[in-house]
């Protein structure tokens, strides 16, 4: 069974935002949890294509700072969205770059949200 985020009356996609934007302020300690909790909502909202997108995003920007060398497109299809995610996390977490991997979760969950949006205006 799915679980629809995306329903007629927005109820669930509202709520879910109000919250994450709530909480974009609050420590980096409090933000690990949370990132984990998006991960496994994108997920059972039969969103892995997106969540997968957002940490080879996340990845690939911070190459550099996190010394990621591999090239993340071809890396990514050797490894399943629970590896991805405990690498971008791992990484995230000993470049101290956790507000940042929360960041791109917040802005591509917002980006999923309005796009639903535009789609259900049209219709």
């Amino acid at each position: 069974m799915s679980m629809s985020l995306f329903s007629k009356d927005n109820s669930s996609q509202n709520k879910y935002y109000h919250i994450l934007k709530s909480i974009q302020n609050i420590n980096t300690k409090y933000k690990a949890p949370l990132i984990l909790k998006i991960y496994g909502t994108l997920n059972k909202l039969n969103l892995e294509i997106e969540n997968r997108y957002i940490l080879c995003n996340f990845l690939d920007q911070y190459s550099d700072i996190i010394g990621f060398e591999k090239n993340i497109y071809i890396e990514n299809n050797t490894k399943s969205l629970n590896q991805l995610f405990l690498i971008a996390y791992r990484k995230a977490k000993e470049s101290e770059l956790l507000n940042e991997l929360y960041e791109e979760y917040f802005n591509s969950f917002k980006a999923i949200c309005q796009k639903k949006d535009m789609r259900e205006k049209r219709e």
